[in-house]
This record gives structure tokens, sequence and C-alpha cells, in this order.
């Protein structure tokens, strides 16, 4: 265990060498800063309400309006995804790093393989990074969509399902509670009994998702297994609502006049839409896969990819889900627990209640992290009730303002969850580097690499400063999208602002809350 030293940053680099798989406890921010990004955070929401936040809104979600076309066409790319070859080129990479994961699970050694870090070191801990600049890039390249596709398709070129049954999806699940579900089950497994330096089971849960992506795939009809059940793809979908990056159509006119179709339908050589949207109508990311199945079948050539303003669809949003909306507390509920179990806080309560109760340690972790998810509804609940108390507004209920404040959280927990994430990767990612030589654990040096130490990416320091502007952005954009939803489901401009007060306070609660969870101690185990 790594202590608090006068100079944290020598310290920290000299045992990231010797780093073994147990774990280190890296210091939190100081207090200074802890106390300057508390200031900040309460600067800014004061600013926000005192000079209103519709002009700022503007500003960051673009000043030509919500039908504008996007800053920056990716031509070249769109020109690739035209061409048949295109999904199973840039799936093959990310399906190699799958059977890389798969085989060093399986035949290697069980605690100095390649699969745990390459899976919750690198890609859990970039996910969302990758979400935040390219919103559902990982659903273009996804290795477990290759195989469902390459299965029930038997082409390298077609997408076209010829092994299939197409049943319907029951239609009590058209809703990502199977995927909250699958979501709030591997964090159990990860942070409940440690599966992230497990190379067997990592590779199991990795066997897991492909076989249940491919026999979802065989048995129901079109890519229900994305659309619905998987927790990487629904989260991914929830956070590029606040993405930069878009497919939508170059001409609204062009779609209405189209017969075909083609983009929905699909031909005899393109599948239809997997997830059963219309891309001449699209306005949201969120069950957008970047499958660009539609790209190839658009006989008028106008869908493309391209860049748009952080946010725009939840700035522009006027419809609320309720599973959504669980899910995005669900997300803010599970980031936070996880960075909470990595304080010294969670082992003394645990021991504590360990001994009170005489219960097990799966029994009180269980207990805990169902109070984590319920905790924050509770609140959350509770402000959508004082907002209704404020308004009195008979045309709203608590169980609305609930479903639709619930959507402005989506910045605050993105980028609380990258500000999480930036510790993990940029102090543990270079675990990696000996590992590349001998991927398996078998003693092998094939780049030279295997017996070389490694030591974190960034200095502590400046990590600290990305974790507190990551938090700060959060909920800046936080507050301004939930003026923006505020304005559509209040009637009245003075029921507007006096409804809006109760969640500004819950924001700002839980932005000093991340404040004080990146300012403990914190047990490096794993990525979130």
């Amino acid at each position: 265990m790594l202590p608090v030293e006068a100079d944290p940053f020598c310290s920290l680099e000299l045992y990231l060498k010797q780093l073994s798989g147990e774990g280190t406890v890296v210091p939190g921010i100081p207090m200074w800063l802890s106390v300057g990004a508390v200031v900040a955070i309460l600067l800014v929401s004061h600013l926000l309400v005192r000079f209103g936040t519709a002009s700022w809104g503007q500003v960051l979600n673009g000043r030509s309006g919500a039908n504008s076309g996007g800053l920056v066409r990716f031509d070249l790319l769109t020109r690739l995804a035209r061409k048949p070859i295109f999904p199973i080129m840039v799936q093959s990479f990310s399906v190699l790093m799958l059977l890389l994961v798969i085989i060093s699970g399986l035949f290697g050694h069980e605690k100095n393989s390649i699969g745990p870090v390459l899976t919750w070191t690198w890609w859990w801990a970039l996910l969302v990074f990758m979400i935040l600049g390219f919103g559902n890039a990982f659903c273009m390249v996804c290795p477990w969509e290759a195989f469902s596709s390459l299965i029930t398709s038997l082409s390298l070129r077609s997408r076209v399902k010829k092994l299939c049954f197409d049943i319907p999806w029951p239609k009590w699940a058209r809703n990502v509670i199977p995927a909250a579900a699958l979501f709030v089950g591997l964090t159990w497994l990860e942070l409940g009994r440690d599966v992230t330096h497990s190379a067997s089971v990592t590779a199991i849960l990795a066997l897991g998702m492909t076989g249940a992506a491919v026999l979802t795939a065989i048995i129901f009809e079109k890519r229900a297994f994305c659309r619905y059940v998987c927790l990487v793809g629904r989260v991914s979908g929830i956070y590029s609502l606040f993405s930069p990056v878009e497919l939508r159509p170059d001409s609204a006119e062009v779609c209405r006049q189209c017969t075909s179709k083609a983009c929905y339908h699909g031909t005899e050589t393109t599948a239809p839409c997997p997830t059963n949207l219309f891309p001449g109508n699209l306005k949201e990311n969120n069950y957008c896969t970047l499958c660009t199945e539609c790209v190839r079948s658009c006989p008028h050539e106008n869908l493309s990819l391209r860049t748009r303003p952080l946010g725009r669809d939840l700035f522009n949003r006027d419809r609320f889900s309720w599973d959504e909306s669980l899910l995005v507390v669900l997300l803010l509920a599970l980031t936070s627990f996880h960075g909470f179990t990595m304080t010294p806080i969670w082992a003394r309560l645990n021991q504590w209640l360990r001994a009170e109760t005489g219960m097990g340690a799966s029994i009180v972790f269980t207990l805990l992290m169902g109070l984590m998810i319920v905790l924050p509804m509770l609140v959350f609940w509770g402000s959508a009730s004082m907002s209704m108390a404020l308004t009195r507004d008979t045309n709203t209920s608590i169980r609305k303002i609930f479903r639709a404040y619930a959507y402005s959280l989506i910045p605050v927990a993105l980028f609380y969850h990258l500000a999480h994430n930036s510790m993990h990767f940029f102090l543990e990612a270079g675990s990696i580097i000996p590992l590349l030589s001998d991927p398996l654990g078998k003693g092998w040096d094939l780049f030279g690499t295997a017996h070389q130490t490694y030591g974190p990416l960034l200095r502590l320091e400046s990590i600290w400063w990305m974790q507190i502007v990551f938090i700060v952005i959060g909920h800046v954009y936080g507050v301004l999208v939930a003026d923006r939803i505020s304005g559509r489901i209040f009637q009245k401009e003075s029921d507007r602002s006096r409804g809006l007060f109760p969640l500004l306070g819950v924001m700002i609660l839980y932005s000093c809350f991340s404040v004080w969870l990146i300012s403990q101690p914190m047990d490096m185990k794993t990525a979130m």
C-alpha cells in the first residue's frame, strides 16, 4: 500500500513500477483544490441562474439552431461506409482483441495474462472517452455484432440475415431495462467478486456476451440484443446524446420524396435498420449503432456522418421515457458507487456492518450496493416533488418532472465517469507494456518489453486538474440542459424558474459529492 508522502508523484511512480495486481492506494486531490472546486461549482451555478442560462445554452448548442447542418462532414469515412466490406474492415481489430482476451483467459496464466488489463484498464476505461468524442463508435466496431452478423448472414460482405427465426422481441422487454439489469449484474461481479483480476472469468464474460449476441440474433428479429440487451450499447446510447458526432440525412426533402425507404427496409444486399429506426427522420443518437447499413442502402447517397455541437440531442429533446430516465439515474448511482468502494470509508463501513450484524461479505456488499442505487433515486424523486410543490402546475406531475429532468443528469454522470476513469487509465495503463511481450503469462519476451517497468502516463497533479475540470464542465452542461427542459415542461416563466431550483440544489449536492470522492485516497483496483 502506497503511503501518502510529501512528494506523492515520486512515490506513486516508484510504486506503480512494482505493481503486482493487488492494487495501490493513491492520494486524493488536496484540500485547497477541493475547496476551490466547490467554490467554482457554487459560483458557476450562481452566474448561470443570475444572468440566465438561455444565452449560454445557445452558445454551447450552436447559434444556428436545431435544424442546421453539422459543423464538419466526414466525407471520406462516409464514402468508405458505402462499401460492402466496410463493417468487417472496421470490426476486424476489435474481433482480434476479443479473441486475444478469450485465448489469454482460457489458456494463459490466471493472474499474469493480458486479458484483464486489456479489458478493464484499457477498453473499459477508454470506452467513455470514445463515447464523448465519437458517440456510438464502439457499436460500429463491436466484435459481438461482428460475430452475430457473420454467423447469421454467412457472409463477409452482406449483413442480410439468412440463419435466423426472426421471432419478434417480447413487447414487455422493449425498453432498456434488460440492459440496465445486466449493468447492475456486471457491477456486482466487478466490485463484489473482483472479477477484473481474473483472466478466466474475464474470458468467460467475453464469451457470454458473444454467445448472447449470436443466439439473440439467430432467434429474434433484427438486432434485438443491440437494441434492448447490450449494456455497453445502451450506456453508449444514453451518453451519445451528448456526443459531437451524428449520422443524419443531408436533405430532409430527399428523404420525404424517396419511395423505397431502403434505409429502413433494406435491399437485397443490405439489411434493414437493425434497431428499427427510420434513418431518414433520425433526430437522436441513442439507438443508432452507427452500423452504416442505411448509408449503403440509400439510393440517393443522402446520409452522412458529421459533427455537431455538444449536447444537441439533450438541448432539443422534447420526449422523455421512463426506462431511459431510470437508466440515467442508475448510471449516476453506479458510477459514484464504484468510486465510493475505492475509499477507506467504504472498507471501514463494510467491516463495521459485518461485525455488528454477523452477515457475510457478499450480503453486506449487496445491501450497500442496493442502498447506493435506491438513495439517488429517492433524492431525485424528492427534488421532483419539491418542484411540483413550488410550481403547482396542474398540467404536469411529479412523474413527468422526474422523467424529464433525469436527462439533465446525463452530462453530470458522463463527466464524473470521465473524471473517475481518467485516474484509472493514466495511472494504470502502462501495466500493459510487459504483457505485450508475454500476453499469456508463459514467460515469453516477444518484443523485448516483458521485463520493463512502467510508470503513470501523467503526473498525479495533472490528473487532479483534469478531474476537477471534468466535474465542473459536467455541472455546467447539466444546469443548462435542466433549464432547457424546464422550459418544456412548465408553461409559465415563473414556474420554469421555481421548478428548476430543487434540481439545481441536487446537482450542486452531487457535484460537491463528486469532488469529495476524488479528494479521498483511492484503492486502485479496476476501471469503471
